[in-house]
């Protein structure tokens, strides 16, 4: 759906919010270091129109599904995230329609969608938070990233959906090919979308190609420019200086939390070496495509079909960027199941020079690009310093 259409369906929206630099209002009790994000995120249009907030709030008004594309690492744009989530609880469940209460929900791709019932009944307050994650097998920084977003649902008494296929289904592709999934039994099929799910288009199959192809295969960990956040020093040993990845990182396929490797990928030191892989390697590199296409259906969805079920509702999902960037991915599969849903795709990069919109780089990858302070990623803190990382 174009940028122009949801912003006049937006009209429907009242009061605008307080302008703050972002154009957001901040919450009462925001921290000091809260406070610091509002400079470390630039927001534009698709086309680079410089924008706050508040517009991407405005034109959720006209959407069925916006689908933020996050770096699992960005704790600005978690942030973001769990701003908007604020405003459209407080903003469109108010002001849509004249005052009617709008149905909202949010979506996570780390919840997989063999425990809905456990989020169910942790929203429900049937289970202790600590089970709870323990059951849904949140990811290991969930407190930091998604929590604040899961108890703002909780407390405002809204569903939250997990979406996403279930890693050992997708590890099964990856490993065997697509057909393998035929083989489950019909329960665990139920937790995947509809076979056949839909192939990758042409352009997500080259995306995801160029991008396995600039990927390193093993991780690196240099340190990156002035030291990562709260680490201004290298560490001593941790790896010399050598060619930046960070840009390879901000655009890889974020896969869920917890794993470092793209699904179709195996272990650096399980992939295939010599003349004689060459066949084995064309042969993961397509199972991956497949993979990352089944995370995709899956969400895509979970996404129409609770809209489906309750019209007029309005479905916030917090995903990885590469599978909302350029409208492929997410968006194409959410055309496959319910073509007249109206989306809007909000995408989040990480930039030295966030205040900066690069038409190359950034033209045309969502109906909005925020753009993101990159010395405050968390990626090297965490895969590099973190004591008992992987790797």
């Amino acid at each position: 759906m174009k940028l122009a259409s949801v912003l006049v369906a937006a009209a429907v929206i009242g009061a605008p919010l307080a302008a703050v630099n972002s154009g957001l209002a901040l919450p009462q009790e925001a921290s000091p270091q809260d406070v610091d994000y509002l400079n470390h995120f630039r927001v534009f249009t698709g086309e680079g129109e410089p924008a706050n907030l508040e517009d991407i709030v405005r034109a959720m008004a006209g959407a069925e599904a916006v689908l933020m594309g996050e770096i699992h690492t960005d704790p600005v744009g978690h942030w973001v995230q769990t701003e908007l989530l604020r405003e459209v609880l407080a903003t469109l469940r108010v002001g849509y329609e004249g005052g009617a209460l709008r149905h909202v929900a949010l979506s996570k791709e780390m919840f997989e969608r063999d425990i809905q019932g456990v989020v169910d009944e942790y929203l429900q307050d049937l289970i202790s938070e600590r089970l709870f994650k323990a059951a849904a097998r949140a990811p290991r920084h969930y407190d930091e990233d998604y929590r604040p977003m899961v108890e703002m649902a909780k407390e405002a008494g809204i569903p939250v959906i997990a979406s996403n296929a279930p890693r050992r289904y997708v590890n099964r592709v990856s490993r065997l090919g697509r057909d393998a999934l035929y083989d489950l039994p019909p329960r665990a099929r139920s937790f995947l979308p509809p076979l056949p799910y839909p192939q990758p288009s042409d352009t997500y199959r080259q995306e995801w190609m160029s991008l396995m192809t600039d990927m390193p295969m093993e991780q690196r960990c240099d340190p990156p420019p002035g030291g990562p956040p709260g680490d201004p020093e290298p560490h001593e040993g941790v790896g010399a200086a050598g060619a930046d990845t960070a840009s390879v990182r901000a655009r890889r396929p974020e896969t869920p939390p917890r794993e470092g490797t793209p699904p179709g990928m195996p272990p650096a030191q399980e992939a295939p070496a010599g003349m004689g892989a060459m066949s084995h390697m064309a042969s993961f590199m397509e199972n991956g495509v497949h993979a990352q296409s089944l995370w995709d259906a899956s969400m895509a969805y979970s996404i129409t079909t609770f809209l489906e079920g309750n019209p007029g509702a309005l479905v916030l999902h917090m995903v990885g960027g590469f599978h909302v960037r350029n409208f492929t991915g997410i968006p194409e599969a959410i055309r496959h199941y319910r073509p007249s849903t109206r989306t809007l795709v909000v995408t989040m990069e990480l930039e030295d020079d966030f205040r900066t919109f690069d038409p190359e780089e950034h033209g045309g990858i969502g109906d909005f690009v925020i753009l993101t302070d990159r010395s405050l990623d968390l990626w090297y803190a965490r895969n590099c310093l973190e004591e008992g990382r992987e790797g």
